[in-house]
């Protein structure tokens, strides 16, 4: 195959860029590359548990535990427990993130701005529906695999 051609490849080198722009804009906020989507997604979705963020962003539970505890110890969050299950806890965000909010939007529209350049409003809205398709069918090739797993364990 045309290395050109390989659509992973360059999802990769879009993920490298994506990682080394955060961390040149929010580093000096101690925040890194991983913990901002789920901050703004607490920001925007909060209250929520973190089995909520697990769904979102299909992280396994251990991944988005270490998230939330190093977002909770850097003051950006807090738990607070669920009156109706005692082994949930919502998550909150605090005084500290909400000041910081303004800063965050214009770091990720920033991002958008530089991936999306010298694009029309056509090709914009191409570009987000085929990359939407794109993490679809890779969520239903792991669901078939995943059940696939299920079945030699049982």
């Amino acid at each position: 195959m045309d290395e050109k051609k390989s659509i992973g490849r360059l999802i990769s080198i879009l993920y490298r860029h994506a990682k080394v722009y955060f961390h040149r804009n929010l580093d000096g906020y101690g925040l890194g590359h991983g913990q901002v989507p789920v901050l703004m997604y607490i920001i925007q979705h909060g209250p929520i548990t973190q089995h909520k963020i697990n769904q979102h962003f299909h992280l396994d539970k251990g991944s988005t535990s270490a998230l939330i505890k190093s977002l909770e110890k850097n003051d950006f969050i807090y738990r607070k427990q669920d009156s109706l299950d005692k082994r949930s806890y919502f998550l909150y965000t605090t005084e500290k993130t909400n000041a910081l909010l303004p800063e965050l939007k214009q770091v990720f529209k920033g991002w958008t701005e530089i991936l999306t350049k010298d694009f029309n409003p056509e090709e914009k809205k191409q570009a987000f529906s085929l990359l939407n398709r794109m993490i679809i069918n890779s969520e239903q090739y792991l669901n078939i695999e995943k059940g696939k797993d299920e079945s030699k364990t049982n």
